[in-house]
């Protein structure tokens, strides 16, 4: 699996559950409190609609770290450091909106900051029935994906 996720320019810290395009427009973003089955159900309920992404971080607190490291040598370097959570983020629209969820989504709000994109949040709750969950996830995304179309076109999309 490791080679595999090396090939496709992933690494142990992220992992594309489902891959962004130039027309993604919201990516989700999990941690490991977010359960396999959970992001399954999510991904095929999203089909194959190129507007929406899914990205899982393995270890928030540890790509967060890494990132601000990067962000201090950066300062002291004319030469711009990438980390891997900079690799991850890349394919992404500028103006793409992060949907994180987690149990805690606090570990991943810095995330907006990476490259300046607004965030919207949702919380996992593993204790909470998978459809509820899901249907709750749904409509945040589709809040999200509203705001962006909003943005881009107004009202008139």
């Amino acid at each position: 699996m490791e080679n595999v996720m090396q090939l496709r320019g992933e690494t142990h810290a992220w992992h594309w559950r489902r891959q962004p395009s130039r027309l993604t427009q919201v990516c989700i973003v999990t941690d490991d409190s977010v359960t396999d089955t959970f992001e399954e159900a999510l991904v095929a309920w999203l089909g194959n609609s190129p507007q929406v992404a899914l990205l899982h971080l393995y270890d928030p607190a540890t790509a967060h770290a890494e990132w601000l490291a990067t962000r201090e040598c950066s300062e002291t370097r004319p030469r711009k450091l990438e980390n891997a959570l900079e690799k991850a983020i890349d394919p992404l629209p500028r103006d793409c909106r992060l949907l994180l969820c987690s149990v805690d989504v606090a570990a991943l709000e810095w995330l907006g900051g990476v490259v300046g994109q607004r965030v919207f949040f949702t919380h996992y709750r593993p204790d909470v029935n998978q459809q509820r969950q899901l249907a709750a996830m749904i409509g945040t995304m589709e809040d999200a994906l509203r705001a962006s179309l909003t943005e881009k076109w107004g009202d008139s999309y």
